[in-house]
C-alpha cells in the first residue's frame, strides 16, 4: 500500500529547567492518508525522527458536518506508539469561513474530549492557520478572521491543554490582514518555510512571535516505503 505522508519538520525546544536547547526531527501525516502502518513509523523512528504529528481534526466541508475528528486519528496514534514513538502531537485544521461550521468552542471541545476519552498522551495540539483554496476557509475577511482566531484562543485556553499555532508569515498576513497583528505571542509557533534548510535562524518576525518553536522546511520526501 502506498503511504501518503507529508512534510519533514525540524523543531527546537527550549527547557528552562536546564537552560539548554536542542534540535529534533519530526514527520507529520498528510491529510488524505488512510492510515500509516506500524512498520512505516518504526522505520522513521529508526532513521532518527523523534516526533510525529498526526491530524486529529479537519474541516469536513464536503459532508457539511462543520468539522470532524479525523477517523484515522486513533489508529494512527496506536500505530505510532507501536512503532516506537513516545512524543506524539496532534494538529487541527479547523472549519472556518462557512455558516455550516461549528463554533470554535465546539470544534476544540470535540477534539479535546476525544483525546481524553481514548486516553491519548498528546504533547501539543497545533491549530493550523492555513488557507485552503478548495474549501474557501478563512474567506470572511481580516476582521471576521481575527474574531474567529480570538474565539479559538479562548476555547483552547479554557481546556487547559497545551496548544500551539501552525502557520507562515505570508498566510498570517493574508488571513489577519496585518503581518504584525498579534493573537498571543506566548503560544508556541510552528512556522513554514519550504526552503529545504534544516535551520531555525532564518525566522522572520510576524504576529508578535520573536522566534519559532518548530519549522516545516520540506514536503513530499520519499523514504520508508512511502511519500512523506
Amino acid at each position: 500500500m502506498k503511504l501518503l505522508l507529508s512534510a519533514l519538520i525540524i523543531l527546537i525546544m527550549v527547557f528552562s529547567t536546564i537552560n539548554k536547547a536542542f534540535s529534533s526531527f519530526a514527520v507529520d501525516i498528510y491529510p488524505y492518508t488512510t492510515f500509516v502502518t506500524v512498520e512505516a513509523f518504526n522505520c522513521t523512528k529508526f532513521l532518527g525522527f523523534e516526533r510525529v504529528i498526526i491530524r486529529g481534526y479537519f474541516e469536513d466541508y464536503d459532508r457539511k458536518h462543520g468539522g470532524s475528528i479525523d477517523s484515522n486519528l486513533l489508529k494512527n496514534y496506536k500505530h505510532a506508539k507501536k512503532g516506537g514513538y513516545t512524543y506524539i502531537d496532534v494538529y487541527m485544521s479547523p472549519c472556518t469561513g462557512r455558516s455550516t461550521c461549528k463554533t470554535p468552542s465546539q470544534q476544540v471541545n470535540e477534539l479535546v474530549q476525544f483525546i481524553s476519552t481514548h486516553k491519548l498522551i498528546i504533547q501539543t495540539i497545533w491549530l493550523s492557520i492555513d488557507i485552503n483554496p478548495d474549501s474557501h476557509n478563512w474567506d470572511l475577511g481580516p476582521i471576521e478572521n481575527r474574531k474567529i482566531l480570538k474565539e479559538f484562543l479562548t476555547a483552547w485556553k479554557s481546556t487547559g491543554s497545551k496548544f500551539g499555532i501552525y502557520t507562515s508569515q505570508s498566510q498570517w498576513e493574508m488571513i489577519t490582514g496585518d503581518i504584525n497583528w498579534v493573537l498571543d505571542s506566548s503560544i508556541p509557533l510552528w512556522y513554514a518555510i519550504y526552503d529545504s534548510h534544516r535551520i531555525l535562524d532564518d525566522y522572520q518576525i510576524f504576529g508578535g512571535w520573536t522566534q519559532g518553536t518548530g519549522k516545516q522546511y520540506a514536503g513530499d520526501s520519499k523514504f520508508c516505503g512511502g511519500s512523506w
